[in-house]
């Protein structure tokens, strides 16, 4: 793993958006996966801004959500594609006809999620694939377990995700259970892989993976150890423990 530690969360998304520009430059066809919530809406502003500024043109990239909120959908404003349409399609010219989700409102949720990695891979899996990290080490919405799978599935959500997301929702009892979400076996598949984490509540999960040297099923984020090619970018308030 590669580390970058940023002053402050508009380094961070500086430095995590000018990464993906500069592989969007050398590959116009890029395959990418990308993350909802808090941390990632810097870095998506900044690709936003960096197709006005920079000439940029976004049309032949492929975008593929990394989960969905069973139960929500494409058109809900706390749904996950919703926010990746706000945040930077729909800033961008990337053709709306390239980005990809599950429906959630498939009658068989399960094989819905075989048809997404089946679409991820006709796409040729991912080139880059730009990550968060949940404070329990959750990548996508692969919670702490015993056992993993390997591909896309339904996930059901641990009560600590849901009391993380619940800020986004007026109650708590509005936060979906269940979620598609990529696999980790998906996920590893990805050529490029960067994780961005900023913030006091997100120390102690990056001091444990800065010190994690072997796969811990219970610690989602470990098998990222496996892969040949990571960058961790973090603000300095979310390495503040690391050493």
């Amino acid at each position: 793993m590669e580390w970058i530690v940023t002053k402050d969360y508009k380094s961070m998304s500086d430095t995590a958006a000018d990464m993906i520009v500069e592989e969007i430059k050398k590959n116009q066809h890029l395959c990418i996966a990308l993350p909802t919530g808090g941390t990632p809406i810097g870095t998506l502003e900044n690709l936003a801004a960096a197709y006005n500024e920079r000439n940029l043109d976004y049309s032949k990239l492929r975008c593929f959500n990394i989960d969905e909120y069973v139960s929500l959908g494409k058109n809900h404003e706390q749904g996950y594609y919703y926010f990746l349409n706000d945040h930077l399609y729909s800033k961008t010219n990337i053709d709306l006809s390239k980005t990809y989700v599950p429906d959630v409102f498939a009658k068989d949720l399960e094989f819905e999620a075989e048809l997404y990695e089946g679409m991820i891979q006709e796409n040729g899996y991912f080139d880059l694939i730009l990550l968060g990290i949940g404070e329990d080490g959750h990548i996508g919405f692969n919670e702490p377990s015993i056992v993993h799978e390997a591909i896309c599935h339904v996930a059901d959500l641990d009560n600590s995700t849901i009391d993380a997301n619940a800020r986004f929702f007026e109650n708590k009892t509005e936060v979906p259970k269940q979620a598609i979400t990529l696999g980790i076996g998906t996920i590893l598949k990805a050529k490029k892989i960067i994780l961005i984490a900023n913030g006091k509540k997100k120390s102690d999960v990056i001091k444990k993976l800065a010190i994690t040297n072997e796969i811990d099923p219970k610690f989602p984020a470990s098998f990222l150890l496996t892969h040949p090619d990571v960058t961790i970018i973090c603000d300095k308030e979310a390495v503040s423990c690391k050493e």
